[in-house]
């Protein structure tokens, strides 16, 4: 698989289409983010090809605990006060590196994952975990 990857972009419609074969995702207040664990690090993609790691290191830290070779799809969001705040997501993308250090200790992000685009299959996988 070469990086980085065309994401799929969800698109508005007035109703929900019926029959078989569609799915549906959530729209959330975040950052659209491919997570990409290699066999020393994690990398961080914007649906651009942009790395964007250093703002979201939380999340790649995370992400450390899965199995090299995974690479996911899904959307980085901040929770503040039971919410999202696409604010605080806006803020910690458009920052500096060290501003977005500080603001990831006062928000930590969250990882929404809605594909797994690339597992890593092995006999001795570790179950799921939430990151």
């Amino acid at each position: 698989m070469e990086f980085p990857i065309k994401v799929a972009l969800a698109q508005a419609v007035p109703t929900l289409p019926e029959g078989p074969g569609w799915w549906f995702e959530p729209k959330f207040d975040g950052h659209r983010v491919v997570l990409r664990r290699t066999d020393d690090t994690v990398i961080l993609y914007a649906r651009s090809g942009r790395v964007v790691t250093p703002y979201w290191m939380d999340l790649a830290l995370a992400g450390m605990a899965l199995r090299p070779g995974t690479v996911l799809d899904g959307e980085a969001v901040i929770w503040r006060g039971g919410r999202l705040d696409f604010g605080a997501a806006q803020s910690r993308a458009a920052s500096s590196v060290t501003r977005a250090r500080a603001l990831a200790a006062r928000h930590p992000a969250s990882y929404a994952c809605w594909d797994l685009v690339q597992p890593c299959l092995t006999a001795s996988a570790p179950r799921a975990q939430r990151i």
